[in-house]
């Protein structure tokens, strides 16, 4: 009897270790989960009711790799949760947004903001030059630009690409009628190690910045409709 009393606190306390290490193998496995998965924020300026929130949803679930799509109709703001894959680009979210007519302007990752003016929306001195796509580059060195330059020339509608090396900039000239994707340009220019500050063109102008580490996703759901 001694030794079956003596047995029964100790097979407590052995039930007690084991289910503290269950539940710390399944914060490691949800921590393991969180650091798979790239989260994005969008801001949709025409995104302006529940509808709105699940069409632009859907096209955003296209997209491969996303997991999870959560809506701020008030915010105006999108957030949508992803598995990393080389074909999910922030071109390809900005484009599913833009087909659920949401009207992007802003798209924040984990270590970039990119931010768009339309040309309705620029001063005259912001207004880009006719004809031509300018991007803007910080300590434009010479062996750098001809990199560039080189990597430009080679997106498909392109005819030529200039350096305006006073201005630190390069200016890419498209075929007539040919509408260039400033995304296409960044990448471009990003694959000749060279990184753009900003691309102004027909489409207004596109900033690239460092996005704040202490930035807060605010996005919250508001429809049942705009997540899966």
């Amino acid at each position: 009897m001694l030794s079956s009393d003596l047995t029964r606190p100790t097979l407590r306390a052995a039930a007690l270790v084991a289910v503290v290490l269950a539940v710390a193998a399944q914060g490691q496995l949800a921590s393991a989960a969180t650091a798979a998965t790239a989260t994005y924020e969008i801001t949709a300026d025409d995104m302006c009711c529940a509808g709105c929130a699940k069409k632009i949803a859907g096209q955003l679930y296209t997209a491969p790799g996303v997991m999870k799509v959560t809506s701020n109709v008030k915010a105006r703001t999108v957030v949508v949760t992803a598995k990393p894959s080389p074909k999910l680009t922030v071109e390809r979210l900005w484009n599913a947004v833009e087909k659920g007519k949401g009207k992007p302007s802003r798209i924040v990752t984990s270590g970039v903001t990119y931010s768009l003016k339309r040309p309705a929306d620029l001063s005259p001195a912001e207004q880009p030059a006719a004809g031509v796509y300018t991007l803007s580059i910080a300590d434009l060195q010479p062996a750098a630009a001809d990199s560039a330059a080189k990597s430009l020339q080679a997106v498909r509608g392109v005819v030529s690409v200039s350096i305006d090396a006073a201005n630190g900039a390069l200016i890419v000239e498209p075929a007539r009628g040919v509408v260039l994707s400033p995304w296409a340009l960044i990448g471009a220019a990003q694959q000749a190690k060279v990184q753009p500050l900003a691309v102004s063109g027909p489409h207004g102008r596109l900033t690239i910045a460092a996005a704040a580490a202490d930035a807060q996703l605010s996005a919250r759901p508001v429809s049942q409709g705009a997540n899966r």
